[in-house]
């Protein structure tokens, strides 16, 4: 995954057990098998463990949000700039609950964003 990770960045930051650092992975071995540029990427993610996986790993562009406003962000970024591939990184929490609202209105509008919910089953960063 040699130019996916920013130079210099060391072992994930995830719990262990936890699939987040997996899927970190997994979407980037999407990514170069369809041979997606990275430069025309945008990452978008709000708070809680999800929000790890894009940024500070990835060797693109990022946008860390608010809690859960993780889509009004992206479809802001998709209506400014119509060639980006915007891929949403968020966590249960941030998708489903806070921002549950903004994920049913962001399908409704049906803008080209791409959305990973990764569900791992726990509101991690209060504790649990």
């Amino acid at each position: 995954m040699e130019g996916y990770i920013r130079p210099g960045v060391g072992s994930t930051p995830f719990c262990p057990g936890c699939g987040h650092g997996i899927l970190m992975g997994l979407i980037l071995r999407a990514i170069d098998a369809v041979n997606m540029d990275m430069d025309r990427m945008l990452f978008v993610s709000g708070i809680g463990c999800a929000a790890w996986i894009p940024s500070p790993h990835y060797n693109g562009d990022t946008l860390h949000t608010l809690h859960g406003r993780a889509l009004p962000f992206a479809t802001g970024a998709k209506l400014f700039n119509p060639d980006l591939c915007i891929m949403v990184i968020s966590g249960d929490g941030d998708l489903a609950s806070i921002g549950g609202n903004h994920l049913i209105h962001a399908a409704r509008r049906n803008i080209d964003l791409k959305v990973i919910c990764a569900n791992n089953m726990i509101y991690g960063m209060t504790g649990g």
